[in-house]
């Protein structure tokens, strides 16, 4: 009994640090990333591309998932545990509605002429893909293993990252 409050205890201890590093290391991804996009601009040739409206409801979900999830970590210090179990289903829902508007956004994009991959794909359609496909990757892989404050610290994050490169899809591409 004694090893696993020890290995708890690690966990514990290193889960934020390594949360920490983690967020770094993304930032640092989506940096080059945005970076390429924009040193590929100075080509001369670079098309714009109406964004679709189902990213703009993606930012309302995405933003609404993570006020959920915060209200469910006042309940549980509240002790409230009904209240927060039903805040994290509806973080978990409105996470699925997130994935499932960029889904749709994707749709409406290909249903535009707008394509990932191909000899009809150009450098700006494959950006936006590839940004909004990692993000969503980041998502879901993130928080199969985090605990709560880690959980939520990382959704937060998320979230935010999702803004930027929203706006910088939005402003940039568009």
């Amino acid at each position: 009994m004694g090893n696993i409050s020890y290995k708890e205890e690690i966990r514990r201890k290193t889960s934020k640090p390594l949360l920490w590093i983690g967020i770094v290391s993304i930032i640092m991804f989506f940096g080059g990333l945005t970076s390429a996009v924009i040193v590929s601009q100075g080509g001369g040739e670079f098309l714009r591309i109406d964004m679709p409206f189902a990213f703009t409801i993606s930012t309302l979900v995405i933003i609404l998932s993570s006020i959920a999830f915060h209200f469910a970590l006042i309940s549980i210090k509240k002790e409230n545990y009904v209240v927060a179990k039903a805040s994290i289903i509806a973080t978990l829902l409105l996470g699925l509605l997130f994935v499932a508007t960029q889904y749709m956004g994707w749709v409406n994009l290909y249903e535009n002429g707008v394509y990932a991959v191909g000899t009809q794909s150009t450098q700006e359609s494959s950006f936006i893909y590839l940004l909004t496909a990692l993000h969503i990757a980041h998502l879901l892989g993130g928080l199969v293993s985090l605990g709560m404050q880690v959980s939520i610290t990382y959704w937060h994050f998320l979230g935010g990252l999702w803004i930027y490169l929203f706006f910088f899809l939005k402003f940039i591409i568009a």
